[in-house]
């Protein structure tokens, strides 16, 4: 009878051994058992939180892709209101949680499904796995860079409309930041099925020669900059400066479509030891073609020094940076949403 129950205690005890010790999953230990390399990518995670495995998962899967290059600027307005609206489209994954769509590089995780979890008792970890399935995630690449490309053709088609203008030149610019959006996700692409990629890309509008198109309707726009009482031309300079950054030439002949023209003046002041220059620019910018003021400019301050001349020249070096910095910024803003305002 001893014997009898000390079996039955080992079987036990064993029953009880094996069932603290749950088999771990054949993609755990080899994912292309389960999800085959012909058919799928994938990337195996873990962590102290399901969320994370998850996103650990995700991580490795995009990794595929390798380093995304990111952009310094900021999308113009005009963009994030054609992909709000649909116009355009940088991602496409309803499957994964925000949680991870935030922390992973969108472009990196189309297609992207996490597949199945497990979490390990014994350890206090769970582990998942993410897979892409590539023929699928193929097609949705595809699907997106053709609307994208729809989108691009139709700003070149507004560009046409004026050639020398910055209306022309805006579009071209919006087109060009939808067709680098392209370029990333054909990148993706080349990745998933290389010949996809290979036979969109000689079908699709190109960045590079959205570039040259840019740079043609840049040399055709010409602006005339005046501004008296600028001695030394050290406001001129600094305007033509941002003009020149978007390949815009500035001119003296009063005979073109765009002209900036104004004054600058200055007085000192001088109170105990102190020099006090005191400054004013106001500057119009007009388009000829409607006699149209496009913005105004107004500068005024003043800088002070215990010598006069020291306190001109911080004068200037302040109109220098404030050009350099807030009317080039409000310039940028201008060309780069100009067909909101002409709606």
């Amino acid at each position: 009878m001893k014997k009898y129950i000390s079996a039955v205690l080992i079987v036990f005890s064993a029953a009880i051994i094996f069932a603290a010790k749950p088999r771990v999953p054949d993609w755990l230990s080899v994912p292309s058992s389960v999800y085959p390399m012909e058919t799928y990518f994938n990337g195996v995670g873990s962590g102290e939180t399901r969320e994370v495995a998850e996103l650990d998962a995700v991580r490795n899967l995009s990794a595929i892709f390798g380093q995304a290059v990111k952009s310094k600027t900021t999308a113009s307005k005009k963009m994030e209101q054609a992909i709000s609206q649909g116009k355009v489209v940088v991602s496409s994954n309803g499957n994964l949680q925000q949680n991870i769509t935030s922390q992973v590089d969108v472009e990196n995780i189309i297609g992207v499904d996490i597949a199945e979890y497990f979490y390990n008792k014994s350890e206090k970890k769970w582990y998942a796995i993410a897979v892409l399935h590539k023929e699928k995630a193929a097609e949705i690449y595809k699907s997106l860079i053709k609307k994208n490309d729809e989108s691009v053709r139709l700003a070149q088609i507004e560009a046409q409309k004026d050639l020398k203008s910055f209306y022309g030149y805006s579009e071209v610019n919006f087109a060009l930041e939808i067709a680098k959006e392209n370029d990333r996700l054909l990148k993706n692409l080349s990745v998933i099925n290389f010949d996809m990629a290979e036979a969109l890309n000689k079908e699709i509008v190109s960045s590079q020669n959205l570039q040259i198109l840019q740079k043609r309707i840049a040399d055709n726009i010409t602006i005339y900059l005046n501004i008296s009482g600028d001695k030394n031309n050290k406001t001129k300079s600094a305007f033509q400066n941002i003009f020149s950054k978007y390949g815009f030439k500035t001119t003296q002949d009063k005979n073109v479509r765009y002209s900036m023209s104004g004054k600058y003046s200055s007085e000192i002041n001088k109170k105990g030891n102190v020099f006090y220059c005191i400054y004013t620019l106001d500057l119009d910018f007009i388009d000829s073609a409607d006699s149209k003021s496009l913005f105004a400019i107004n500068l005024k301050g003043r800088e002070g020094s215990t010598s006069e001349q020291d306190a001109i020249n911080r004068t200037y070096r302040v109109l220098e940076n404030n050009i350099a910095t807030e009317f080039s910024k409000n310039f940028d803003s201008y060309i780069n949403n100009l067909s909101f305002k002409s709606e």
